[in-house]
C-alpha cells in the first residue's frame, strides 16, 4: 500500500492516513504457547482528544510508529494481535520460505545494480542510485525482520516490532525507497506543523479543529472508547470493517495453503527476472532488462501492459478520441480502505 504526499497533505485525509499507516505497519502483543494474549503495560491514555492527536502527530514527526499503536483502544489492539496470530498459524511455511528467499535475492541483485550505477559515474543517475540504496535498505529490513520467519511472525511483539523493524521500514520509505510515490521526508515534517484545537468536549465526545499548513481548517468528531480518544468514523467502522479485513487476510492464507502452485509460479517468474538482472554487465543493460521483464510480469499477472511514460504525441484537434481508452485495473485490495473517510 502506498500513500502519496498529496494524499498526506489532504485536508480530509488526515485520519485516513493514521489508519492506513497503522494497517500497513502495525504489529501486536505477544502470544506465547498458551492461548492467553500477553500485552505490554500500556501508557496512560490522553486526558483530552486534542492531546491524543498531538501525541500521534509528535510520534509520526519523529517517525516513531509506537504512537500509532498507543493511539488505539486495548480491544482494537487485541483484534489486530489475534488476526496476526491466526494469520501466522494458517500461513504455509513451505510457501512463505521461497518468498523470503526471493526477497533476499532481490536485495542482492539491487546491491549489484547500485554498484554498476556507481561505476558508470553519471551525475544524472545519482538520485536514482540513492533511491536504489534506500530500496535495498527496505528489503534488508524486511529480510531481517519477523516476517522472514513464520515462527517469529506468530510471536510478534508490538513495541519491539514497531520500535525496530517498523521504524527501519519507515526510515527507508521516508528517504525515497519507492520514489515519488513513497512517504517523503517532508511529509513527516508536516506532522509537526499541524495545529489541533479542542472546539467542543463532553465526557465521551469532542470536536477538534485540525489545520494543515496552507490548508483550510476542518473539524472532526471524536469519541472516547476504553479511555482512548479516537475518530468517531473509526469507532463506527471498526466493528464491521475490521472483520472483513480479517476474513480476507485469513482467506488468502487458506487459499495459499490449499493451492500453492500459482504463488510458486509467480515467485519463479520473479526469480527468473532477478537472474536476468544479475547477469547484466552494465546499468544500461540492467535498465533494459528490467523494463522488458517488468512489462512481461504485468502482462502475465494482470493481462495489461505498462503504459508508455514517454511524452504523448500531438493529436490533431479534429481527431476522434479512441473508443476504448486503456485503463489499468485497480487491485481488489483497494476497496478495503476508502479514498476518504466520511465525516
Amino acid at each position: 500500500m502506498i500513500v502519496s504526499r498529496r494524499y498526506l497533505a489532504g485536508r480530509s485525509g488526515f485520519f485516513a492516513v493514521l489508519i492506513v499507516l497503522f494497517v500497513v505497519m502495525i504489529g501486536g502483543c505477544s502470544k506465547p504457547e498458551s492461548d492467553v494474549i500477553v500485552c505490554p503495560e500500556p501508557p496512560p491514555a490522553a486526558a483530552t482528544a486534542d492531546e491524543a492527536v498531538r501525541n500521534v502527530l509528535a510520534g509520526l514527526q519523529r517517525q516513531e510508529l509506537q504512537a500509532l499503536w498507543e493511539f488505539l483502544p486495548p480491544s482494537y489492539q487485541a483484534d489486530v494481535q489475534e488476526l496476526l496470530h491466526d494469520f501466522g498459524e494458517r500461513l504455509d511455511e513451505k510457501s512463505w520460505e521461497p518468498f523470503v528467499a526471493t526477497c533476499r535475492k532481490a536485495q542482492s541483485v539491487t546491491a549489484q545494480i547500485v554498484r554498476k550505477l556507481d561505476e558508470a559515474s553519471n551525475e544524472s543517475d545519482h538520485e536514482l542510485a540513492a533511491q536504489l540504496r534506500d530500496f535495498e535498505q527496505l528489503l534488508s529490513a524486511l529480510c531481517e525482520s519477523e516476517f522472514s520467519n513464520v515462527a517469529r511472525l506468530r510471536k510478534l511483539d508490538a513495541f519491539s516490532f514497531l520500535g525496530g523493524t517498523g521504524n527501519r521500514l519507515i526510515a527507508a520509505l521516508s528517504h525515497g525507497a519507492l520514489g515519488d510515490t513513497g512517504l517523503g521526508g517532508d511529509s513527516f515534517a508536516q506532522f509537526g506543523e499541524v495545529t489541533v484545537e479542542l472546539s467542543e468536549s463532553t465526557t465521551d465526545s469532542a470536536v477538534l479543529t485540525v489545520q494543515w499548513p496552507g490548508q483550510a481548517a476542518t473539524q472532526h468528531k471524536f469519541v472516547r472508547v476504553e479511555k482512548h480518544w479516537i475518530p468517531q468514523t473509526l469507532a463506527e467502522a471498526w466493528p464491521t470493517q475490521f472483520p472483513l479485513v480479517r476474513e480476507q487476510c485469513l482467506a488468502w492464507a487458506d487459499e495459499l495453503r490449499r493451492h500453492p502452485d500459482p504463488w510458486h509460479a509467480r515467485l519463479r517468474e520473479i526469480d527468473q527476472l532477478l537472474d536476468e538482472l544479475a547477469a547484466t554487465k552494465s546499468f544500461t543493460e540492467s535498465r533494459q532488462v528490467w523494463q522488458a521483464g517488468a512489462s512481461r510480469l504485468v502482462v502475465a499477472w494482470f493481462g495489461t501492459a505498462i503504459l508508455d511514460q514517454s511524452p504523448p504525441a500531438e493529436i490533431p484537434i479534429d481527431s476522434r478520441p479512441p473508443s476504448k481508452p486503456i485503463r489499468v485495473k485497480r487491485p481488489d485490495t483497494e476497496v478495503l480502505l476508502p479514498d476518504e473517510l466520511q465525516k
